[in-house]
């Protein structure tokens, strides 16, 4: 858990959920609905500030049209000794992730993207 009191892959989980409700195109409150929970509760999902009950994500994967087990991928970061996996998977709990992944995917050229992609390798290069 980090200092906050949330754990890890809870956070990794309501990161998956959120890129997953964004590619949708779905606000928090349209996937509230179709859950049965407040916007506010989805953001605590999101956050990992709350943990999702296995229920509550078998009906998100259902309004996210999606697997459960495709949540779970995207959020298998820890190995059996609790240690950080190598692979930079850790990259898409940093806050900036999300959105900076939300923009790129609003891009429809593809050449803009590549080129916002060699924009970012560039300037951290240099840093």
């Amino acid at each position: 858990m980090d200092e906050g009191g949330s754990d890890r892959l809870d956070q990794a989980l309501g990161l998956a959920i959120r890129l997953r409700r964004h590619a949708r195109g779905l606000s928090q409150s349209a996937l509230g609905d179709a859950i049965g929970v407040s916007f506010q509760q989805i953001q605590k999902y999101e956050r990992g500030a709350n943990r999702v009950s296995f229920s509550t994500m078998v009906r998100i994967c259902d309004a996210l049209e999606c697997h459960v087990s495709d949540l779970v991928a995207e959020v298998e970061l820890l190995d059996t000794r609790g240690k950080r996996r190598p692979g930079g998977q850790d990259l898409l709990t940093q806050p900036e992730a999300a959105p900076l992944l939300e923009a790129l995917a609003q891009i429809r050229s593809p050449g803009v993207r590549r080129a916002v992609l060699e924009l970012a390798r560039s300037l951290a290069r240099e840093s």
